[in-house]
C-alpha cells in the first residue's frame, strides 16, 4: 500500500528546484534520452524559439542546487553543451586559444570549456541563461565582444527583465 505521505513528497530529484525545472524541461524537450536518479539528459537537441543557439549537443539536469551569486543570486542545476564550430579539430590540431580558458574563467564559473572536444558547456538555473552564456562565448570567439564580466552580466540581467 502506498502511503499518502510518500505521494506528497516524492519527486524525481531530492533538490526541489532541480526537480521543478526537470518538469519544465520535459515539457520543452520531451522524454529524456537517458535518466538516472541523479541526472536526466537529452542528446542532439533542436531548441525552439526564442533560443539563439538552435542546435546543441546535449542538455542535462543534475540533482544538485549549486549556489551562485554572479551576476545575481541564483541556483545552478541545468547544463547545455555546444560544439563551437571554430574550435573543432582539424587533423588533430588544437584550435582554441588557451588564453581564452583563463579569460572565460575570469568571467564566470558557469562557462566550462573542453579543449579536447572543442565544446563549451554552460551551467545555470534555466535554458535561457545557458543560451545567453553560449552565445556570449560564440561572440567572443568571433571577435564581436571581449570576454569581460560586465558584458556577460549585462546580457544575463537583460534576460531577467
Amino acid at each position: 500500500m502506498i502511503k499518502l505521505k510518500n505521494l506528497l513528497t516524492e519527486g524525481t530529484f531530492k533538490n526541489q528546484d532541480a526537480d521543478k525545472y526537470l518538469e519544465e524541461l520535459n515539457k520543452i524537450l520531451g522524454e529524456p534520452t537517458y535518466k538516472s536518479d541523479k541526472e536526466h539528459g537529452w542528446y542532439d537537441v533542436t531548441l525552439p524559439e526564442p533560443y539563439m543557439i538552435k542546435n546543441v549537443d546535449k542538455i542535462y539536469i543534475v540533482d544538485e542546487s549549486v549556489k551562485h551569486s554572479f551576476p545575481a543570486e541564483h541556483r545552478d542545476y541545468v547544463y547545455t553543451t555546444y560544439s563551437v564550430p571554430e574550435w573543432q579539430q582539424d587533423k588533430g590540431k588544437h584550435n582554441i586559444d588557451t588564453e581564452l580558458f583563463k579569460q572565460f574563467a575570469g568571467v564566470t564559473g558557469s562557462i566550462i570549456i573542453d579543449g579536447l572536444k572543442g565544446t563549451v558547456t554552460a551551467r545555470c538555473g534555466d535554458l535561457i541563461a545557458n543560451d545567453i552564456t553560449i552565445n556570449f562565448v560564440v561572440d567572443v570567439v568571433k571577435g564581436k565582444v571581449k570576454p569581460k564580466k560586465e558584458e556577460y552580466a549585462k546580457r544575463i540581467l537583460a534576460s531577467k527583465k
